[in-house]
Order: structure tokens, then sequence, then C-alpha cells
């Protein structure tokens, strides 16, 4: 009777751990910020961001950190960052070596920067990708196409690492603000990027994306500072 009981007790204990739910894994939180610098202080806004960004990777809970110089436009700079959760991301700008190099940025910027953060919508596993043309495109579409806008990405991811000299695309939402998008892609190349942009698929993109959008399609073109 005892070994009967024990089977029963155990056979329960079974059922309810294969019912209970499994925890809810935590995604991670993406980070974009857009820096505008003084043209007399460029040189040393890219040391400042080249630090800042070899510091960040060290950090518990970073899994990429990437900073970019604008191509043709040296002034303007860009940071996307990745973090193990949201909660990590905000305690990484609390942390007083972030606050420092950032007051130092501070001081050499034109205007405040401008930091949106985000979800991944349709992306890969986060990584520091690395190839000399990056491209980060703000996606901003009225409410009422936010789902529509979020299928044409959805094909879009589908399509792209198709094309050749493709590195990354990876698509991400931003948070509070589900009908803003931001697109951030690596090519080996710019003839790659350029042949992209002409392709059947990204010029349908841009066909149905157009009467959905509530701004400019805002595509910027970067170099990556190691």
């Amino acid at each position: 009777m005892t070994t009967k009981i024990a089977r029963i007790t155990g056979l329960v204990a079974l059922a309810l751990c294969l019912a209970r739910p499994a925890a809810a894994q935590v995604p991670p939180a993406y980070a974009v910020t857009y820096l505008e610098i003084k043209s007399g202080a460029v040189s040393a806004a890219r040391k400042a961001l080249g630090d800042y960004g070899a510091a960040s990777r060290k950090e518990a809970g970073n899994l990429s950190f990437t900073v970019l110089e604008e191509t043709g436009r040296g002034s303007r700079f860009a940071i996307l960052e990745t973090w193990a959760s949201r909660a990590v991301l905000e305690q990484h700008y609390r942390a007083p070596s972030a606050a420092q190099m950032l007051a130092h940025l501070a001081g050499l910027r034109t205007a405040p920067d401008d930091r949106r953060i985000y979800a991944a919508l349709y992306a890969a596993a986060p990584e520091n990708h690395t190839g000399p043309i990056h491209v980060m495109t703000h996606v901003d579409v009225m409410p009422p196409f936010a789902a529509g806008c979020a299928q044409l990405l959805k094909a879009m991811r589908a399509d792209t690492p198709g094309d050749h000299g493709n590195v990354a695309y990876d698509v991400l939402r931003q948070d509070h603000e589900l009908n803003h998008f931001t697109v951030a892609e690596v090519w080996a190349s710019r003839k790659d990027f350029e042949a992209h942009a002409s392709a059947t698929h990204t010029r349908a993109f841009r066909q149905k994306l157009l009467p959905m959008t509530g701004a400019l399609f805002d595509e910027r073109v970067f170099t990556e500072i190691p």
C-alpha cells in the first residue's frame, strides 16, 4: 500500500509539473541613438564613442553594441545596442561609467541625443555584425497601417537575406509606438547595397509602403567605428 501511495503521489507531482506553464523568456531590448556633433569636435566624439562602445561590450548582459558614423556627413553618428533585457539596458544607463561618457558627449553635441527603445520584430539572434556598409532606416507609418507595414517588413526580412552581399537585416519595432520601425542592415559592399535597393522586391516594398507613410523614408548609410 505504501508503495502504491508513493507511486500515485509521484504521478500527481509529475502531472502538476507538466501542467505548470513554462517561465516566459525575457526578450532582449534594443536602443537606437542618433547623435549630432559640432563640426570641430568630430575627432574627439569619434574617439569617445569608440571607447564607449569597447567598454559597453564588456558589460554583463550586453549582446551587441555597434557605433556608426554617417557616410558623407561625419558629424552624425548612431549607436545600435542590444541588451539581455529592458532592465539590464536601463541599468547600463544608470551606471556611473555610462553616465560619465554620455555627459562628456553632451558637451560635443549640437542637439540632444535622439534615443529610442525597441524590441525585435523580425531579427536574428543579436551579435556584433561587421561589414563596411551599415544602413539604418527609420520607417514611420500612420497608426492604422502599423500591422500592414509589419507584414511588408516581414516579407522584406524573408527576401533580403537572399540578396548578394547581405550580412544582416533586422526589423525592430519601437516600444509604445507600434507604428514606428527601424531596419538595421549590414552589407558586404556599397555596390551590393545599391543592387538591393534596385531589386524587384525592394521596389515593390517601397511602392506598397508609400500610401502608409507618416513621414519621409529615413534611410542613412554608415561606416562602423571599431
